[in-house]
Formats: C-alpha cells, sequence, structure tokens
C-alpha cells in the first residue's frame, strides 16, 4: 500500500512564506520562478522553497552565493547533451534547493 502525500495547508506553509518574504527584501534580483511547499533536501523531505532555473548558470551562480553554498557542495550531474547543478541551502532556517539545467558547454560560459 502506497502512504498518500498530503499537501500542506496553507497555515503550515505561514513560516517559508514569511522567510521567502525575507529572502526577496534581502536578495530582490534573484530570479524565479520559487515555489513553496515540501522539498526534498540530502536528508528529509521538509516544507521549504524550491527554485528550478533553466536560464543560466549564472541566475544558479546568483542563489548560490545568496544562500552562502560553498562551490564544493554543489551537486553537478552532467549527461551527454543536459548538465544540472542542485544546491541544498538553507536561509533563516528553512530548507531552499535550488536546481539549475542547461547545456554542457553552459557552465564554461558561466565561469
Amino acid at each position: 500500500m502506497l502512504d498518500t502525500v498530503i499537501p500542506p495547508a496553507l497555515g503550515e506553509l505561514h513560516p517559508v512564506i514569511e522567510v521567502l518574504a525575507v529572502l526577496a527584501d534581502a536578495f530582490p534580483m534573484l530570479p524565479g520562478p520559487v515555489e513553496v511547499g515540501r522539498v526534498v533536501t540530502r536528508t528529509t523531505v521538509a516544507l521549504g522553497i524550491r527554485v528550478e532555473l533553466h536560464t543560466t548558470f549564472a541566475d544558479f551562480e546568483a542563489w548560490r552565493t545568496a544562500l552562502d553554498v560553498a562551490p564544493t557542495d554543489v551537486e553537478h550531474l552532467p549527461l551527454a547533451t543536459v548538465q544540472t547543478l542542485r544546491a541544498y541551502g538553507v536561509f533563516h532556517g528553512v530548507p531552499v534547493v535550488v536546481t539549475a539545467y542547461g547545456p554542457v558547454f553552459a557552465l564554461a560560459q558561466a565561469a
């Protein structure tokens, strides 16, 4: 039998939404889109913020810097024609997962 995942109620998301507002005030130029809800971190599933970037790796770098994630802590998942970068951060106690997708040659351009 599969466990049913119940979406969080709006009230449960209140602390995450407040942190999102603080993040938006501190870093208003960070690119979106941004989703609030359950996120999969390296160790658990928790209420947090998810950012999925299909733009540039420079946008990913802006998020990584804002969240103070060390470059050595970024996951790099290369495939033949597409690569993924993922950073797990925490902002005011709320987990933030940032994922960027792009072509293989784009990493050299972002540096």
